[in-house]
């Protein structure tokens, strides 16, 4: 059956593939796309991987991050990703995008802020180059400013960015994990590891996630264990403690998967609920109200969830606003809550929602992305936007 890709919301750096930069409220095809087996999205920009294991990419390329050996050049439209095939997983993130190989070896093109690119690709790569230093990768996530893999052997790794801990080496982690440094970078200076290395305190884990300076994983026993930024409650502990290291989220056994924004996290659980936590000046944890949460709550309304995706609360001018939510039910239908001042929630207005409202003419999805905001300091900024696979 024909499946085609729908996208709504920001349209600030053409994030939405229709050749324009004009923003919409509500689901609209981008052009020409065939054979997208998924789609992924990172701040203000797309990539899709397609059935023949290669990428195309649309959207902001301020730092090369569309990869198609181009940089300062935003793409409206889709074009290729240059230099890859075998592609298993696409991982877009603020100024770059990570791509999972089928080998296992792991590439990224764009920024090398803070080494996501790894030690020896600290610079601007519009063409996308190794990551040195990890391999036999099976799961592959990307934060604000870091980045988290799942290995074969079952250790998780990490490196970039550590200004909060998110790499989660432990408190004793400038005498014991080599290669740290301390960089500048948009005039600030962050704390960083562009070595990939493993970290200590996980079990068998089931799923990883990523926020703008927060990680998650889930381990197979349904448990989350959470660390790293916590200044709006993201991380479930009933407290903003920043942590530097893996801590257990009471309260959550059924654990299956997660999203993180830049300070809020919603969990899946196996009976296809959802429990969230952080912050919720917006309604993004969709329980009713917009006081943050320190510790998880139900999203109110919502069940037979099979995915779950947000984000948003990255800019730089009052940072920790904004930020939106998307499920995709076992149904093939879409709800969403949070904010929607560039209408990515895809209601048709630009009114934010507390609770979770059904997204009109949406059905038979397969896929569902969100996409973060560019911050107002930057050139083009702008809002959330989202995506979604389904039957035409």
């Amino acid at each position: 059956m024909t499946e085609i890709v729908s996208a709504w919301g920001d349209n600030s750096n053409g994030q939405l593939g229709d050749g324009t930069t004009d923003s919409r409220p509500n689901p609209a095809p981008v052009p020409g796309l065939d054979g997208v087996r998924t789609v992924e999205s990172g701040s203000g920009h797309v990539v899709a991987l397609l059935e023949d294991g290669t990428a195309i990419s649309w959207g902001r390329n301020a730092f090369g991050q569309v990869g198609n050996g181009t940089v300062e050049v935003n793409q409206h439209r889709p074009v290729p990703v240059v230099g890859l095939a075998n592609i298993k997983a696409v991982v877009p993130g603020g100024g770059q995008t990570l791509y999972l190989l089928e080998d296992g070896t792991v590439w990224g093109a764009g920024g090398g802020f803070f080494g996501l690119l790894g030690p020896a690709n600290m610079r601007l790569h519009p063409v996308p180059v190794r990551v040195d230093g990890i391999d036999e990768v099976t799961q592959l996530i990307s934060g604000g400013g870091h980045a988290i893999a799942l290995r074969a052997d079952g250790t998780v790794w990490t490196w970039g960015r550590d200004d909060y801990g998110q790499l989660g080496d432990g408190p004793d982690a400038n005498d014991r994990v080599p290669g740290r440094t301390y960089q500048e970078h948009a005039g600030r200076g962050y704390d960083s590891r562009p070595a990939p290395h493993p970290i200590e305190g996980l079990g068998e884990i089931r799923s990883l996630a990523g926020g703008g300076g927060h990680s998650v994983a889930i381990q197979t026993d349904g448990t989350v264990w959470t660390w790293g930024d916590n200044d709006r409650g993201q991380l479930g502990h009933g407290d903003t403690e920043h942590l530097n290291a893996p801590k257990k989220v009471e309260g959550i056994t059924t654990a299956v998967a997660a999203t993180c924004a830049y300070h809020h996290t919603v969990v899946l659980l196996e009976d296809g609920t959802l429990q969230a936590f952080g912050i919720n000046d917006r309604g993004q944890l969709g329980d009713g109200t917009t006081e943050n949460k320190l510790s998880p709550v139900e999203v109110k309304g919502l069940s037979r969830v099979k995915l779950v995706t947000g984000t948003g609360g990255g800019g730089e001018v009052n940072p920790g606003n904004y930020g939106h939510t998307l499920a995709l039910l076992e149904d093939g239908t879409v709800w969403s809550w949070g904010c929607n001042d560039k209408g990515e929630l895809g209601n048709g207005n630009t009114d934010r929602r507390v609770v979770a409202e059904p997204v009109p003419g949406l059905t038979k999805v397969r896929h569902l992305t969100v996409g973060g905001e560019v911050p107002i300091s930057r050139e083009n900024p702008g809002g959330g936007y989202a995506l979604a696979i389904h039957d035409a």
